[in-house]
């Protein structure tokens, strides 16, 4: 029987640290080469989906230490702790008290050897590239299998980016974006079209941009589908990112 040591407590405490709870589970399979005494960060405040989650992380092998946080402030406690050794963290992005995006930034400056993977059930194209752009190793849906989260999580720890194969195609466009940058004729843009551009790459809402620049919704629309057509773009962030590529912001 492979052990899983898991610290953290549900239904959700109100106290900074998690208290200690141990369980152990059977696995079928196992990671060869891991080092005794692993601490994996477990960032998720769903007690079902964090369950799966230490099935997944106690699969890999035996010696396998699971802190649970159900918030940011625990997680950030938890990193800032140097008593406590990390070897992986598995990061969910939508917390009560914030955005596991904090905890990947936090991650990558106080310990940036521990390689921190997304598990979210958010699965637009900005949250992945957001949480990759901040030094996230990987992104996995939350409708993965636990097999393939296990397979997933030996990605990461042989220094592999494990993506979910239905976020994948975000990454190619984002690639035929980064193309489209260096390829591109020289984009010329009206002034009112280089505000939006403003606005959303300070993450506005339409609703917002048009507030901020004083016009209407259907202008604020016009603009984007303008800029769309300007930029051979499909979305805001690959509008974004081929603008500050060719100065434009």
């Amino acid at each position: 029987m492979e052990q899983c040591r898991f610290f953290g407590g549900f239904p959700q405490s109100h106290e900074n640290a998690c208290r200690p709870l141990i369980t152990s589970h059977e696995h079928p399979t196992r990671e060869p080469d891991l080092p005794p005494h692993m601490n994996a960060l477990l960032l998720e405040d769903d007690p079902v989906f964090a369950s799966a989650l230490s099935r997944a992380i106690g699969a890999l092998g035996e010696g396998w230490q699971v802190h649970g946080c159900q918030s940011i402030a625990q997680a950030k406690a938890l990193v800032a702790n140097a008593q406590v050794g990390l070897d992986l963290a598995l990061i969910d992005m939508n917390l009560p008290d914030g955005s596991g995006l904090e905890v990947i930034s936090e991650l990558r400056r106080e310990r940036p050897d521990v390689p921190a993977l997304v598990v979210s059930s958010l699965a637009s194209e900005h949250s992945v590239l957001s949480a990759i752009r901040r030094g996230a190793r990987g992104y996995l849906h939350k409708s993965e299998s636990v097999r393939a989260l296990t397979d997933g999580l030996s990605q990461v720890l042989q220094g592999h980016y494990p993506i979910s194969p239905s976020l994948a195609r975000y990454l190619f466009n984002q690639v035929g974006a980064d193309r489209l940058v260096f390829e591109g004729e020289p984009v010329h843009l009206t002034p009112k079209e280089t505000e939006t551009l403003r606005c959303i790459a300070q993450g506005l809402s339409y609703n917002e941009s048009a507030q901020q620049m004083g016009v209407s919704l259907s202008t604020v629309q016009s603009h984007i589908r303008s800029l769309y057509r300007k930029l051979e773009v499909r979305s805001q962030v690959q509008a974004v990112e081929k603008a500050r590529g060719q100065g434009l912001l």
